[in-house]
C-alpha cells in the first residue's frame, strides 16, 4: 500500500478542540475531490495536497467525528479514533454502540488547562496506511508532519460546519475506496428524516436559536450556512432572523456573542443553549433578563447536553439518526407541545 513509505516518526503537534466542535472552528481549503487514476487507486485532491493510495486503506486513523462517524458507518472500524470532549470515556454516544470494541482513543483535546498535545510516537507505532482529517481545526498548521507519517486527506476550502453532510461523507468514502457503498447509506439518513418530519409535525413553522454558554458570554450561532441549519430545516424549523443580523465574532465561529443585556437576541420559539459547566449555567438561568426570554416562559429552553448539541452541529449518517431521537423526539416536540 502507498501509505506504507510514509510511516516515518516524526514529531507533530496534533490537536482537535471541543471549542472547534461546538463553535465551529474549522480549517479551510478546497473541497475534495476524487481522481480514478488506476484500478483500485485513489487519489483525491484537497487544500493541502494530494491523497495517494494505490488500494483502499486497511489502518485508517480519524482526526474528527464526522470522519469516525462516516468510517464506521461504511462499515470500517478505525485503529485510533479522535477523543470526544463530552463523555467520560471519549466515544461519541451516537458512535459507541456501533463499536463492538473502542479503537485506542488519541487525545486531541485543546481546551483550556487540559489541553494535550498528540503522542506521535502512539500514532506512528499504528502504522496507519491513512489520515482522514476532514473535520481537523489545524490541518494546516500539522499537515507536513501528518503527511510524513500516511497519506493524508484534508478538508474542503469550505468551513466544514458549512459543507453539506453527504458531500463530506462521500469525500470520506472516497478515501476509503467506498464510493460505491455511500449513496445507499446516504439515502437511507435522508429516508430517516422524511419520516420523522411526518411523524413531528408540531415543529413545523417554529424558529430556533442555537449556542454554547460560556461564563463571559452565549455563543449564539448566527451563520445560516451552518451544517445544522439543514437537519432543522427538515423538521420544518427555521434559523432565528434575529440571530442571523447578529455581528459574528469573526473567528471562524459561525457564532455571535451575546453579553447579559443583549440576551433578548437569543429569543425565538425554542431556545437551546449547551453549557461549559454547572456553574455557567447557573449564572445565566439566574439572569433576571434570562428568566425574561418569552422561550424561557413558554417552556421553549433548552438546557441542552453538550454531546445533544455537538452531534445537531455535526450532522453525519450516524448522528442524526442520534438527533432525530435525542433532540428533536426527546426535547423539542414535548418543549413545543407544552
Amino acid at each position: 500500500m502507498q501509505g506504507i513509505q510514509h510511516r516515518a516518526m516524526r514529531a507533530v503537534a496534533l490537536t482537535i478542540g471541543a471549542a472547534a466542535i461546538l463553535s465551529g472552528c474549522a480549517a479551510t481549503s478546497a473541497e475534495p475531490e476524487a481522481t480514478t487514476v488506476s484500478e483500485g487507486a485513489i487519489v483525491i485532491e484537497h487544500a493541502y495536497g494530494t491523497l495517494e493510495l494505490d488500494a483502499a486503506p486497511e489502518r485508517v486513523v480519524t482526526l474528527g467525528l464526522l470522519e469516525t462517524d462516516v468510517a464506521v458507518d461504511l462499515g470500517v472500524t478505525p485503529i485510533a479514533i479522535a477523543k470526544f470532549f463530552a463523555t467520560p470515556d471519549g466515544v461519541a454516544p451516537w458512535l459507541a454502540p456501533e463499536l463492538d470494541e473502542v479503537p485506542e482513543i488519541i487525545d486531541t483535546t485543546t481546551t483550556g488547562a487540559n489541553g494535550a498535545e498528540l503522542d506521535v510516537e502512539s500514532i506512528a507505532a499504528l502504522n496507519p496506511d491513512v489520515i482522514i482529517a476532514t473535520t481537523y481545526s489545524q490541518l494546516g498548521q500539522y499537515y507536513d508532519q501528518l503527511s510524513a507519517i500516511a497519506p493524508v486527506l484534508g478538508p474542503s476550502e469550505t468551513n466544514y460546519l458549512q459543507l453539506p453532510w453527504r458531500d463530506q461523507t462521500r469525500a470520506i468514502a472516497a478515501a476509503l475506496g467506498l464510493s460505491d457503498e455511500v449513496e445507499a447509506r446516504i439515502d437511507l439518513v435522508e429516508e430517516q428524516l422524511t419520516t420523522a418530519s411526518a411523524e413531528n409535525s408540531v415543529t413545523d413553522g417554529h424558529d430556533y436559536t442555537l449556542s454554547l454558554g460560556t461564563p463571559d458570554q452565549i455563543k449564539v450561532m448566527n451563520d445560516p450556512a451552518d451544517a445544522s441549519v439543514e437537519v432543522m430545516n427538515a423538521f420544518g424549523m427555521t434559523f432565528s432572523e434575529t440571530a442571523a443580523a447578529l455581528p459574528g465574532l469573526g473567528d471562524g465561529s459561525g457564532s455571535a456573542g451575546v453579553s447579559e443585556e443583549n440576551i433578548a437576541a437569543l429569543d425565538a420559539d425554542i431556545v437551546m443553549i449547551g453549557y461549559f459547566g454547572a456553574d455557567t449555567r447557573t449564572f445565566w438561568e439566574e439572569s433576571t433578563l434570562f428568566q425574561e426570554l418569552t422561550a424561557v416562559k413558554n417552556g421553549g429552553y433548552i438546557a441542552m447536553d453538550l454531546s445533544d448539541s455537538t452531534a445537531l452541529r455535526n450532522p453525519s449518517p450516524l448522528s442524526i439518526p442520534y438527533v432525530i431521537q435525542s433532540v428533536i423526539v426527546e426535547q423539542i416536540v414535548p418543549a413545543l407541545q407544552g
